[in-house]
């Protein structure tokens, strides 16, 4: 470490007594130095600045002074303050070039320290100032980019409601293309109909105006007989008749009354029995419409059930079809209204039974997947059960059908003994008979057509069996848990969709047995 010495200052001794500072000849700095001192003379600093920085070198200490800085400034690279001896002996003398060299040196150092202090303070505050800046804009464009993207999130749903509006409209659209096509397609079958009814018409009124001329203006052929010269008188006294033109024609006339009359009886007995047939066909819809509507009526309601509210629409909306046919007085009403008003209330109340499967059939599409609970499926034996019904009424109607059929044919076969209406029978019977085989192939149609939607809702009812099994059999798997209110949705859907088959087809059979005994019965009356 070199050898120590002790360094005393005068000028202190009175103030701080005597302080005892101990430096390195070959390696103490002098900033090492300047601290000690500092610290050491803290009192005499904060008096007198100037009595500090003298205190370093006295009267007393030049010597030691002077080569502590030669030591210090060798040590920094600068030239030593003595000049060089040239024997060991003989006294190191000062250099005052030397000193004065470096002190400039120092000078120069400080001032070059200062400019570079001075830029350093100065780059600092550039720096801070295009720092703030950046944190600014940095902020701003934070908000910005939060407001771009509240905006693109308004925009995007905005985007999406539009396109849902946009969807529904197209859905609008579409049905109401489909009411103008099916209204301009029963627009075009009734007046076809129209059209084919006055034909028939005027060629029914000039057959009978024909077979009338015939038999009132056109005479028989007089036939060869032999003149009575010597008539006996009658018992009664009075005069015989001749038989002349005007006698057979008042004798014709007698007979067509008597005719007409027999005719007209025969149309108001057979429009009795059409009326009471139509009453009756009438009271069977109304009871199938409140069946229908009990039957699709939930009857336990619970609050916590969400799927209660698709059924209670559709319920309200055919109860308040059936309160409007009960309201309005459809007995004396015509054939052609009544059945206008059960046709469209029959096509509203399919259209709200399709939107209702189709509803329940998402709804069990959706829920499906999440599994079931077995204890709430219907069980196999009361499903049976009601398959059984239906079969059963099924083969009653088909029975009913067949009994008519038989009666119709009955009909048909019964001849009539009376003359003119064979003959007017005879004109007629080819006209009907090709209407009944355009109804027939229509009646065909008609069957066939239901046969595939019987066929869609049968698959359709298989599909949705095999869907309930498949989620019970997963949720039995997994374990029994909470009753899930969907699966008996499911069940009932599933016996509503049977039942819906077969109220479409008792509804077709009914209106078939409905048009096919009038144009028949029309047919064997005239």
């Amino acid at each position: 470490m070199g050898d120590w010495m002790t360094v005393t200052d005068p000028g202190l001794s009175s103030e701080s007594k005597y302080i005892s500072q101990y430096t390195s000849e070959t390696k103490m700095s002098p900033s090492s130095l300047y601290s000690q001192q500092v610290l050491c003379s803290s009192i005499p600093l904060s008096k007198n600045v100037h009595s500090f920085f003298s205190a370093f070198c006295t009267e007393e200490n030049i010597e030691q002074s002077i080569s502590y800085l030669d030591q210090e400034l060798t040590t920094f690279g600068f030239p030593s303050l003595y000049e060089e001896s040239k024997g060991k002996e003989t006294k190191r003398e000062l250099n005052i070039v030397a000193v004065l060299n470096c002190m400039n040196e120092l000078l120069v150092l400080q001032r070059k320290n200062l400019l570079a202090q001075e830029n350093v303070e100065t780059q600092n505050l550039k720096l801070g100032s295009d720092m703030d800046h950046l944190q600014n804009c940095y902020a701003k464009l934070k908000e910005q980019l939060e407001t771009s993207r509240r905006e693109m999130i308004g925009l995007q749903e905005r985007d999406r409601q539009l396109q849902c509006k946009n969807r529904n409209l197209h859905q609008l659209l579409k049905n109401e293309k489909d009411e103008v096509q099916k209204l301009q397609n029963i627009i075009a079958s009734r007046a076809t109909q129209y059209n084919h009814d006055m034909k028939r018409k005027e060629r029914e009124y000039n057959k009978l105006k024909e077979r009338l001329h015939q038999l009132v203006m056109n005479k028989k052929d007089k036939k060869i007989a032999m003149e009575v010269l010597n008539y006996v008188g009658r018992a009664d006294g009075k005069r015989g008749s001749w038989r002349t033109g005007k006698t057979e024609a008042s004798f014709f006339l007698r007979n067509e009354d008597e005719m007409y009359k027999i005719l007209l009886n025969d149309y108001e007995y057979r429009q009795k029995q059409i009326l009471m047939e139509n009453a009756e066909l009438k009271k069977v819809l109304q009871q199938m419409k409140k069946e229908m509507i009990s039957l699709l009526s939930p009857q336990k309601q619970k609050p916590r059930e969400r799927a209660d509210d698709s059924t209670g629409t559709v319920i309200s909306d055919i109860e308040e079809d059936a309160g409007e046919l009960s309201r309005e007085s459809t007995w004396d009403l015509s054939c052609e209204t009544v059945r206008e008003q059960l046709t469209n209330s029959i096509r509203k109340q399919w259209r709200i039974l399709k939107s209702h499967v189709e509803k329940l059939d998402n709804q069990v599409s959706k829920v499906h997947l999440e599994g079931f609970n077995d204890e709430d499926v219907i069980s196999r034996q009361d499903h049976e059960q009601e398959t059984e019904k239906l079969e059963l009424e099924i083969q009653q109607c088909k029975e009913m059908i067949k009994t008519q059929q038989q009666l119709l044919q009955q009909q048909l076969a019964t001849a009539c003994d009376d003359d003119t209406t064979s003959l007017l029978r005879d004109c007629y019977l080819l006209e009907e008979k090709e209407r009944l085989k355009e109804e027939w192939s229509l009646f065909k149609e008609q069957k066939k057509n239901f046969e595939k939607e019987r066929r869609s809702f049968t698959e359709a009812a298989i599909r949705l069996g095999l869907e309930v099994l498949i989620g019970t059999t997963l949720q039995y798997t997994r374990g029994h848990g909470k009753r899930s209110l969907t699966v008996r949705l499911v069940g009932l859907q599933f016996a509503r969709l049977n039942l819906l088959n077969l109220f479409l087809l008792l509804l077709r059979l009914q209106t078939f047995a409905r048009r096919v005994p009038v144009y028949l019965n029309i047919g064997t009356g005239l």
